[in-house]
């Protein structure tokens, strides 16, 4: 049942965000659980994390993104001499059936998050918490872990919203009264958002 869940969650962030690679596919997974169980207490996706050198990776997330299955396909080409890109093309339509609509906000929030952050910035996040950086290279992260101190859990909160921010602060305000008008936009070159190449979707 775990791993069904998971790979529709999979697979509703790559018909969301179809240039999406599998290190964002990862964090991803890891996002939506920290996320998760530092408001519930629980994990929504019930993965197992390993720590590895990029960040903590999910165990069947990390599995069923290598190859094709039931659910996509994958197809991989050379980025660089130490990166290979993976595109995914969805086989089927994600059955969200199993998650709550509160919860699949939280699934667009985090890809629109994801989507305005390279991945190295989205990496250099894991490395800041302490369930990285306690645990060895390889090690699997105690699930207890997960809960972050106030200071990192700010840290995620503000990761996770911070592309939801930046739309609002960028919508145009009314004021009341006769003189009401459109207050001036947040320039786009202030707020630093743009998309990737696809070697950055890595």
């Amino acid at each position: 049942m775990k791993t069904e869940k998971q790979l529709n969650a999979l697979l509703y962030a790559i018909e969301n965000y179809p240039r999406i690679g599998r290190t964002k596919l990862m964090k991803f997974v890891f996002l939506v659980d920290l996320f998760i169980y530092n408001t519930r207490g629980e994990t929504l996706l019930e993965d197992s994390y390993i720590r590895l050198p990029n960040g903590p990776v999910p165990d069947i997330g990390f599995s069923f993104t290598d190859n094709s299955n039931a659910h996509f396909t994958v197809k991989t080409e050379p980025c660089d001499p130490e990166r290979i890109i993976y595109q995914y093309t969805p086989v089927q339509k994600s059955d969200m059936s199993a998650f709550s609509k509160k919860e699949i906000r939280l699934f667009n929030t985090v890809l629109h998050s994801l989507q305005s952050h390279r991945t190295e910035e989205i990496s250099e996040l894991t490395h800041r918490f302490s369930l990285w950086k306690d645990a060895a290279n390889g090690d699997i992260i105690p699930v207890k872990n997960l809960k972050l101190d106030e200071y990192e859990y700010d840290e995620l909160e503000s990761f996770i919203y911070y592309a939801d921010a930046v739309a609002d602060a960028k919508k145009p305000e009314h004021t009341s009264g006769a003189d009401s008008s459109y207050g001036d936009p947040v320039p786009d070159d202030l707020i630093a958002l743009q998309f990737h190449t696809m070697c950055g979707e890595h």
